[in-house]
């Protein structure tokens, strides 16, 4: 009788270990009527540019998304109400005169534009691995906003277009896809892939995760990921510096600690680095075919508990 090989064996029982480990973790969400979640998210980013004038952006994002579980349904869809709360958004660009701040109170325009986006709902529906399946009442939210004021119109369509670009419709589905639609669709699985359409400075994006899972104990998963970005074709539109055709690339990074029971987030740290390649067509004063790189560097932080 042939002994088997210490190697064979040894392959033989990783696998199985894997199989058993995966079969024993539920990877989706088992969210229940009435609950109520939240997650607190801080975004930084800095930009900086090789232009001319080699311009620095720094933006800060602060926001709580509200999410209150209507019902759930047999084919395993979560109908839930959300909303916006304790929003805080800051911009400083110096070399284009740009300083934002929506916490110092000094614009009552953008103070008052704000509290409206947090007083109004939307409702989202998604299955149980997190694919957002329906968005809709967003857009009635900014219609408000965009409502005519008696105040200065011109300031009323840069703070409008800054909303929109930080909290609308297409920010909203990119906080999604890259922090609720996490878990597989097939199950049981130790390594899966996740495409989505990011919205990088309002441009769609076509983005690959891939994520692991790399641990779980009694009360928390942990998932870890690596994304990279490619812009769908070059984009094409005017600017201060001409007629211009851009595209984008770039990595994220993903470290998720998921609550064991209900499958919600309790802490991920995610990075994210872009280069934007900027290429001139015609211009006034540039020459035709220069190439303009710029690079931004995002951290996420974002935080989950139930109410």
């Amino acid at each position: 009788m042939k002994r088997m090989q210490p190697y064979a064996v040894t392959l033989f029982s990783l696998i199985f270990a894997m199989q058993a480990f995966t079969q024993e973790t539920r990877l989706s969400y088992n969210l229940q009527s009435g609950e109520r979640y939240v997650l607190d998210i801080d975004i930084q980013q800095n930009t900086h540019s090789e232009s001319i004038n080699s311009e620095e952006i720094s933006l800060f994002n602060q926001m709580k998304l509200e999410f209150n579980i209507d019902s759930t349904d047999n084919r395993g869809l979560i109908y839930m109400t959300v909303r916006y709360s304790d929003l805080l958004i800051s911009m400083l660009a110096p070399g284009m005169s740009i300083n934002i701040n929506s916490g110092t109170g000094k614009s009552r325009m953008l103070s008052a534009m704000v509290d409206s986006l947090q007083q109004g709902t939307f409702r989202v529906v998604m299955d149980h691995s997190g694919e957002l399946k329906s968005l809709e009442g967003m857009a009635l939210i900014f219609q408000s906003l965009a409502a005519p004021s008696s105040a200065d119109s011109s300031e009323q369509q840069v703070i409008l277009k800054t909303l929109e670009e930080v909290y609308g419709q297409d920010a909203f589905k990119s906080i999604f896809s890259l922090f609720v639609s996490v878990y597989p669709v097939i199950q049981p699985i130790a390594n899966w892939t996740s495409d989505i359409t990011y919205f990088f400075n309002t441009k769609p994006v076509q983005m690959m995760n891939r994520f692991y899972l790399t641990r779980t104990t009694d009360e928390v998963v942990t998932i870890q990921g690596l994304g990279m970005l490619n812009s769908m074709g070059e984009f094409q539109e005017k600017t201060s510096m001409g007629e211009v055709k851009s595209g984008v690339s770039g990595s994220q990074t993903y470290d998720f600690q998921m609550e064991v029971e209900s499958g919600w987030l309790k802490r991920c740290v995610s990075r994210q680095r872009v280069v934007i390649e900027t290429i001139i067509i015609s211009s006034s004063y540039l020459p035709a075919g220069l190439k303009i790189p710029s690079y931004t560097e995002t951290v996420f932080e974002v935080k989950g508990s139930q109410l």
